[in-house]
């Protein structure tokens, strides 16, 4: 089961304009990461989940969750591993804004450290699988009033 609809997540990740491309389904968003996003898709990632005052080392270091910079800087694409990772963390941040109702809300949940994650901002535990379907969990008790 995907978590989240996936209009939500290809606008997480910038939508067409970054993306090239808007894909309807998850058969569609699967081809797309293995194709590899457009490098776009980072900046427009890291904008999706910190907030709006953040800070460009925020920013920055969010991007770095996906790719480094200086791959970032070296290929007009991502690889399909770090299209994976920018597609999960779009889906963690698109998923946030869902379970908690208000974007703003959401992007300050995702960067500030929280007891959960081990003083670890959620969207830093999102940047691999394990920690993403934690986030995930957590969020969806969030969605639901259940305990966290």
């Amino acid at each position: 089961m995907y978590p989240v609809e996936i209009p939500k997540v290809v606008s997480a990740l910038g939508g067409r304009r970054a993306l090239g491309v808007e894909p309807r389904s998850l058969d569609e968003l699967s081809e797309a990461v293995e194709h590899g996003f457009p490098r776009a898709v980072v900046r427009a990632l890291a904008a999706s989940a910190a907030p709006a005052d953040a800070a460009p080392p925020l920013r920055r270091r969010i991007e770095a969750l996906v790719a480094s910079p200086a791959t970032l800087k070296r290929s007009a694409r991502l690889s399909p591993a770090a299209s994976e990772r920018a597609e999960r963390l779009a889906r963690v941040a698109a998923l946030a804004v869902q379970a908690l109702g208000d974007a703003a809300e959401a992007k300050a949940w995702l960067t500030e450290p929280h007891s959960l994650f081990g003083d670890r901002a959620p969207i830093e535990v999102a940047a691999t699988d394990l920690g993403a379907r934690l986030v995930e969990r957590v969020l969806h008790n969030i969605e639901y009033g259940l305990p966290v």
